[in-house]
């Protein structure tokens, strides 16, 4: 639809006492300078247009987040009906988030939330208050914001690799434990991981050589796995991860 400049402005006055919808494309007219359409407000739908003041603050990439165990479902700003890859939206988020997830956007289907390494989000990345990035690739929203460098809050790096947890945790089976692992983002220790810390950052962790410690290792036992680390860093058994057979553990993961 042409709109001659006169039109235009008069269009322009009446904007500013109501909206204004014109079903159509709109080409502009006269000078380079004079062509602009002022007063527009924040979109409202997804066919709305984007002021400059609106891009450059976000408001169309804005949303509002609530968190529910491992699932984070957004309402965007301006109105979106299917999410498509390369949708790009920012929130804060409401409460502590680790281990695997997923994210709903507008009610849509749910996908993975994942760092760029593919690996779910780490113990202490998305904190209540944080501001988080995420972009939709796939199946999956990817966190591109989150990704500082380092080990998780109460970690001891163990060189560039992998962190594990400065103090064993709990006297649970094994399958709990490991499930306790993965809810953080991480896993349990193997052998070469857990001998490493022993032998070489001892003094950095605690409740060491107090209890046997659950590892990820069957040491070639079937139906089993082992405990490690009771009274000295080469001390190995293997249990039954079903029976009555308790230890503590530590995660280990990758770093952020």
């Amino acid at each position: 639809m042409r709109i001659p400049t006169t039109v235009f402005v008069s269009l322009l006055v009446q904007a500013s006492l109501a909206q204004l919808e014109v079903n159509g494309p709109v080409t502009f007219t006269g000078p380079n300078e004079a062509r602009a359409i002022d007063g527009l407000a924040a979109p409202d739908s997804q066919h709305a247009a984007i002021t400059v003041e609106g891009s450059l603050i976000g408001v169309n990439t804005w949303a509002e987040a609530t968190i529910n165990g491992s699932v984070v479902s957004l309402t965007p700003s301006a109105p979106i009906t299917e999410p498509g890859n390369g949708t790009l939206l920012r929130f804060i988020a409401p409460s502590d988030l680790r281990g695997p997830s997923t994210l709903i956007c507008a009610g849509s289907q749910a996908f993975a939330l994942l760092r760029p390494d593919g690996l779910p989000p780490a113990s202490g990345q998305i904190i209540q208050g944080a501001l988080v990035e995420v972009v939709r690739a796939g199946d999956a929203w990817i966190i591109t914001n989150r990704s500082e460098a380092g080990c998780p809050p109460g970690t001891v790096a163990l060189g560039d690799q992998v962190c594990i947890e400065r103090a064993d945790q709990g006297n649970t089976l094994w399958f709990p434990a490991a499930d306790r692992c993965t809810n953080l983002g991480g896993r349990l220790c193997n052998w070469d991981e857990f001998y490493l810390a022993c032998s070489q950052y001892a003094d950095q962790l605690t409740g060491l050589f107090n209890a046997w410690e659950w590892i990820d290792d069957s040491s070639n036992h079937a139906n089993s796995a082992v405990q490690v680390g009771f009274q000295n860093c080469t001390a190995q058994r293997w249990a039954n991860p079903n029976n009555v057979t308790l230890g503590n553990s530590r995660c280990c993961f990758k770093p952020r």
